[in-house]
């Protein structure tokens, strides 16, 4: 099936090309093309709810693509511009870590009176 405009948005990186939202079978959001291609890497489909699902054709256990979908490649290999990629910089110390508290002990024998 091939996605109408409505199922179309712009790419949240501001290459300003549509991209189709997928669902992974790992349960995340991923970016595609809006055109289908042949030398694409995801098999795509909508199922019964109207969600558009994604799934690699790359793997070892990968089977090809069924007859009802249509490849895709993911837009993060055909965007203009990428998101940044955040470096760690060297010689800044990382996040502080949090002081850990003692457990609070309990002595059994000692009452007050």
């Amino acid at each position: 099936m091939i996605p109408t405009r409505h199922d179309l948005e712009p790419c949240p990186h501001g290459c300003g090309e549509p991209v189709l939202w997928t669902m992974t079978e790992h349960g995340r959001r991923m970016p595609v093309d809006a055109q289908p291609d042949e030398l694409g890497n995801q098999a795509v489909t909508r199922d019964g709810t109207g969600r558009w699902k994604s799934r690699s054709l790359n793997g070892r256990d990968a089977r090809p693509p069924d007859p009802w979908e249509h490849t895709y490649r993911p837009h993060v290999a055909t965007c203009t511009e990428p998101p940044p990629r955040q470096l760690a910089l060297p010689g800044l110390p990382g996040r502080p870590r949090t002081r850990r508290r003692a457990p609070a002990r309990r002595y059994p024998g000692w009452t007050t009176r």
